[in-house]
């Protein structure tokens, strides 16, 4: 039906949230990277979060750059640094799914049982690494 716009699906709110939260970050990332100079810096994608406490999951070229390790029930962010959608799907079903689009990032809660935890993308399967809970 022309004009016709369909309700929105969890994905996409979910989406539309982590759009909204790349543009903060995109914004506090301009500022913060800007000099008197003119020069600017451009940080480590696997190290800086929103939130300095909190521990990212890059994604550059088809892997996962993950922290050493995270505390049980902590926020996380991910960053998928460029390229297609990706996610961060734990092999353990319904513990944690966070899907990213290319060059914006989303936040999931590590579990709270501390362990190692395997993850996986459900979009590119050659993709893998693990979670450490402390």
């Amino acid at each position: 039906m022309p004009g016709h716009t369909p309700p929105p699906t969890r994905r996409r709110a979910a989406r539309r949230q982590a759009g909204l939260a790349a543009l903060a970050v995109t914004a506090g990332l301009a500022a913060a990277c800007s000099s008197d100079d003119g020069s600017e810096h451009h940080p480590d994608t696997a190290t800086v979060a929103p939130d300095a406490g909190s521990p990212a999951i890059a994604i550059e070229n088809f892997a996962y750059t993950t922290p050493p390790s995270v505390r049980a029930g902590e926020e996380i962010v991910v960053r998928n640094g460029a390229g297609p959608e990706h996610s961060v799907t734990s092999d353990t079903e319904g513990l944690f799914d966070t899907h990213v689009d290319g060059n914006e990032s989303a936040t999931f809660t590590a579990p709270t049982t501390p362990g190692g935890y395997t993850f996986h993308c459900i979009y590119h399967p050659e993709m893998h690494s693990i979670l450490i809970v402390e």
